[in-house]
């Protein structure tokens, strides 16, 4: 219809207040209809069409934005995501709240492949969490190689350890606190990714204690095809904070992805507020 070539390329908002000003009520009521009716609205505003979706969005805010992106499935904001880079993509993971990014992770690899794959000071900064308490991590010495033990008595005292198992956790029992960190900072890495997968084994929600760092340091060497894929054991709320940072226009052409009826729904359920705040009565 001639109302709708005239309104081709403005917003819902600007269409209103347009009315509005001119005080034309014929269009008010036209308006009023379809705002009441999301069938009827995705047909007068072709939104099957998603350029016509786009330019509604377009003239969104980012929060309205947001709004539209919680409807979307997670393969479309995967699909959305792969506009990006590697570097970029592993940077947006690091938004993740750290259960959600555990999970990424844990989909991918296993927690010993996950463990030899990070680098030492990312183990080291695990053993700073204040989730962790002194006899969490002894249990966890007790079931290393004797070994990796005595490397470590070496390291902390300069002098070579022949003792047994027993002996070496007798003495590191006696050790004060401060100490036993400093012997545990003494373990090579090896004998490290051993106690804390044994702290996980027990506890695996400590998983979460590494840094969003720690944890997207394996996705630093991965194709982008092998991120977006292990994103996909996320739900939709899920993965929002990746994607609410993003520049508004990125933002709008990753929500044109929406479904056109559940575009209009929501739409039509937005509508009330910009109908009154028009004065625009029925």
């Amino acid at each position: 219809s001639r109302d709708m070539l005239q309104y081709k390329n403005m917003s819902i908002v600007e269409i209103m207040e347009t009315e509005a000003a001119k005080g034309n009520s014929a269009a008010a009521e036209f308006l009023l209809r379809i705002t009441n009716n999301p069938h009827e609205l995705a047909k007068v505003l072709k939104l099957a069409d998603p350029k016509n979706r786009y330019l509604i969005l377009r003239n969104m805010n980012k929060n309205d934005l947001m709004m539209v992106m919680q409807f979307l499935e997670p393969e479309q904001l995967i699909l959305g995501l792969s506009i990006f880079n590697p570097e970029v993509l592993v940077e947006l993971m690091k938004k993740l709240p750290p259960e959600s990014l555990a999970k990424v992770v844990l989909k991918t690899m296993d927690v010993e492949k996950f463990l030899s794959t990070i680098p030492e000071e990312f183990l080291d900064q695990f053993f700073t969490s204040d989730k962790l308490d002194r006899n969490m991590i002894m249990e966890a010495m007790e079931n290393i190689d004797k070994e990796q033990l005595q490397k470590m008595m070496e390291a902390y005292t300069g002098q070579p350890c022949y003792d047994d198992k027993e002996s070496i956790m007798k003495n590191i029992r006696k050790l004060n606190d401060d100490d036993f960190k400093k012997a545990l900072f003494c373990f090579e890495p090896k004998g490290k990714q051993q106690i804390i997968y044994n702290i996980i084994k027990e506890k695996p929600e400590l998983f979460q204690e590494f840094s969003p760092e720690a944890m997207t340091y394996p996705f630093k060497t991965m194709k982008k095809e092998e991120i977006l894929k292990s994103l996909s054991v996320l739900e939709t709320k899920e993965m929002l904070p990746m994607v609410e940072d993003l520049p508004q226009e990125i933002m709008a052409v990753i929500a044109t992805q929406i479904d056109p009826e559940i575009f209009a729904q929501i739409l039509c359920k937005n509508f009330a507020d910009v109908i009154a705040s028009c004065g625009i009565a029925a």
